[in-house]
């Protein structure tokens, strides 16, 4: 079996702690299904640290700002060898390219002669950038969305057995983040018929898990949801859901009519759990949201939350929002911190024993034990 090292020193066992037999109704691992197990992933997964003289501004400004600022991850690619099963990313809209070419802070802050935060011919070409605040926070391990897509399926590529991935989607508008700063175009219909463009440009259907299949025959995809509509294991290797985590106003945007998504390959966070359209929630308080979260997962619902936010948790070493995010049942436990911090320490999180998937602690509550097939 064979080990890889955080950066911090913490082992992760790639191979991994493997699914064992134990649903109530089914027995053997690859008859479970896509909201039976439980991974851990990252939070704006795409993130590079904020250079020393920029974060120096943002502090004189809002110290605050900067000390939740303050954290960074490895490329996409590395993050996933680490053992890490979900993935998000920021988008911008940018058509028609060279929107957000020149970002206000690196060229305040005077970095090294000649430095630029990007790629000048990525952030001149026209389509959906990935960045988390423009003007600001702008650097990306990826700065193109397409490219982050082509770097995900890549290594899926490599290693197609793997758990099914997620990958949660922040679209970003509004106003400009700094006085004289860059103004977001809107998601409006065409933004999102963009979004949805370049997804499958990179990820075919047969690749990816879709809200039709959840849904299946039933009437409405809650209901196909309700009756157990999540795919087998076995079929959802190597596969990926997407899930736009945005507020009611996008989200109505986004679907276009479709009240269950029908036809379109983005699950929706869903604010209300008896929408026609309910399948997957963004629950990011596992404290204050435990009991709503164990519910949820225990109906077939799948669920986001988050173990750490803003740097508090790494700073104080406080696992107690952890714990409850692990004991949740969250399908999907996302975190700033998959290693710990060498200047913080020594917080960090993942499974117990270094797996890259386990049982999911709510839903399996029998017997689940290493079987000796790997788990990616």
């Amino acid at each position: 079996m064979r080990f890889l090292r955080f950066s911090g020193g913490a082992v992760l066992m790639a191979n991994a702690l493997m699914l064992g037999a134990g649903t109530p109704a089914m027995a053997g691992r690859e008859a479970m299904k896509l909201d039976d197990i439980q991974v851990v992933g990252t939070h704006n997964s795409y993130k590079m640290a904020i250079p020393a003289p920029e974060l120096d501004i943002i502090r004189q400004r809002d110290p605050k700002n900067a000390i939740e600022l303050d954290y960074a991850h490895p490329p996409l690619t590395e993050q996933l060898d680490m053992g890490l099963r979900q993935i998000e990313l920021d988008v911008v809209y940018d058509p028609a390219g060279g929107r957000y070419a020149r970002p206000l802070l690196p060229d305040a802050a005077k970095d090294l002669p000649g430095d630029t935060p990007y790629d000048v011919s990525t952030m001149n070409a026209p389509g959906l950038k990935v960045m988390h605040i423009p003007d600001v926070d702008v650097r990306s391990t990826c700065a193109a969305f397409v490219v982050c897509l082509q770097q995900i399926r890549a290594w899926s590529d490599r290693h197609p057995a793997h758990v099914p991935i997620l990958i949660i989607l922040n679209v970003k508008d509004g106003n400009a983040a700094v006085p004289g700063g860059v103004v977001p175009l809107p998601f409006d219909a065409d933004a999102f018929a963009a979004l949805d463009k370049e997804i499958l440009s990179v990820f075919p259907a047969e690749r990816l898990v879709t809200p039709d299949q959840v849904r299946g025959r039933h009437k409405t995809l809650r209901e196909g949801v309700l009756a157990g509509g999540w795919p087998r294991l076995s079929d959802a290797r190597g596969k990926f859901l997407f899930a736009l985590d945005a507020g009611s106003d996008k989200v109505r945007t986004y679907m276009r009519g479709h009240s269950s998504l029908e036809g379109l390959p983005i699950f929706v966070n869903s604010i209300d759990e008896n929408a026609p359209h309910a399948a997957y929630f963004t629950l990011n308080e596992p404290v204050k949201d435990f009991a709503r979260i164990v519910a949820d997962v225990k109906a077939g619902f799948v669920v986001r939350t988050r173990a750490d936010a803003g740097t508090r948790e790494a700073r104080t070493n406080d696992v107690g929002r952890r714990a409850a995010a692990l004991a949740s049942g969250a399908q999907y436990i996302s975190t700033d911190y998959p290693s710990p911090r060498t200047d913080f320490g020594p917080y960090y999180v993942r499974l117990p024993k270094g797996a890259i998937a386990r049982c999911n602690p709510v839903r399996i509550k029998g017997r689940c034990v290493a079987v000796g097939a790997k788990t990616d």
